[in-house]
């Protein structure tokens, strides 16, 4: 008997069957050789991964600074450029600023009052201690004493704001050396994304010099279709296109994309600096859980129609076709629920003629 005498006489026996349970498909082991038809065994699944769905690599706020110049004046050098690594406190740039002289002479002259006021001081609290002069006079020093110390803590922060740090601020009292050169230090370890001057330029306060940030981790902005996105939960795994890169779900976003109707899925990367980078575009995929039993077929197992998806298990007459729902794909296998049991055998090859006498018997399924 040829295939075609089969799939016709399979068609006849299933109009002839209508009676009987519709999901009920007869089929002879002969015939199954025959037609090609093979079968493999139902698996359980304890997970499985979305289609692949975009995402966009981007860096954490809170790893990124802006390096702003803190006080009018020429850049005269630049240590870094776009792509080097440095670390916490290293100069990036040097900046001539005239005004730094002026904050120095103020400070440097407020020094000068603060210690002169502490002398007077001294000598008040002494001579009120043994009542040469009246308490009104000691109170009238102290004041003073308090007044000129405000003034140097203004101008200590004054320098601090402009640029030097505490060690060049002590340096600067011990030596009363002015000077109007300034160096830029980083102030963060990280990577330099990007250089916003050049030499010789003038800038102002706060004019922005470079762009750092910490390259670990990054964050990963996913789009999931809204129909999708339901059984993401935070710790969900995320497989990466870098084998050596982890990746884990910690934020589902609250709103929909009105153009794309997606939402929003944050992750967290890590160990992925080799093969991921701030603004890249990746295929990514979810892998996800489900609080129904999950089942692992051949892809090619599963029967789409434009209503529903069916799988045909075998059974001692044959094959029951059994209604799935399809959760994901999982190299080259679809992860399902229904009802199936693990061990159970679906066919997966000349599903033609299952098929065929199926929709002879009705095309309905469990």
């Amino acid at each position: 008997m040829n295939r075609v005498a089969i799939v016709l006489g399979l068609g006849l026996l299933g109009w002839s069957l209508a009676g009987n349970a519709s999901h009920e498909i007869p089929i002879t082991p002969e015939q199954m050789d025959h037609l090609g038809i093979t079968v493999a065994p139902v698996e359980p699944a304890t997970s499985f991964a979305t289609d692949q769905l975009p995402g966009r690599v981007v860096i954490p706020p809170r790893q990124e600074r802006v390096v702003s110049t803190p006080s009018e004046g020429l850049v005269t050098g630049l240590k870094a450029g776009a792509g080097d690594e440095v670390t916490q406190g290293d100069v990036l740039a040097v900046i001539q600023s005239p005004a730094v002289i002026v904050l120095q002479r103020e400070f440097l002259q407020a020094k000068t009052e603060e210690k002169l006021a502490a002398t007077d001081l001294n000598r008040d609290r002494q001579l009120f201690k043994e009542g040469i002069v009246a308490e009104r006079r000691y109170l009238e020093t102290r004041s003073n004493h308090e007044r000129m110390a405000a003034t140097l803590d203004e101008r200590r922060q004054a320098l601090r704001l402009a640029g030097m740090d505490d060690a060049a601020i002590e340096t600067l009292e011990r030596t009363r050396e002015l000077s109007s050169e300034l160096s830029v230090y980083a102030p963060i370890a990280g990577v330099v994304l990007k250089g916003m001057a050049v030499v010789g330029q003038r800038v102002n306060g706060s004019d922005p010099l470079y762009r750092l940030a910490q390259l670990e981790p990054l964050w990963l902005e996913i789009q999931v279709p809204l129909d999708r996105v339901t059984g993401v939960r935070p710790g969900a795994a995320v497989e990466l296109p870098c084998p050596q890169g982890e990746a884990v779900v910690e934020l589902i976003g609250r709103d929909v994309d009105p153009d794309s109707q997606t939402v929003l899925v944050r992750a967290e990367v890590r160990k992925a600096q080799e093969c991921l980078r701030p603004g890249q575009y990746v295929q990514v995929r979810l892998k996800l859980g489900s609080p129904e039993q999950l089942y692992r077929v051949p892809a090619s197992a599963v029967v789409q129609t434009s209503e529903l998806s069916v799988v045909f298990v075998q059974a001692p007459y044959g094959f029951a076709a059994i209604r799935v729902n399809v959760a994901g794909h999982d190299q080259g296998y679809a992860i399902v629920t229904g009802h199936i049991r693990e061990g159970e055998s679906v066919a997966v090859s000349g599903l033609a003629a299952v098929k065929a006498s199926w929709i002879g018997l009705g095309g309905d399924a469990q």
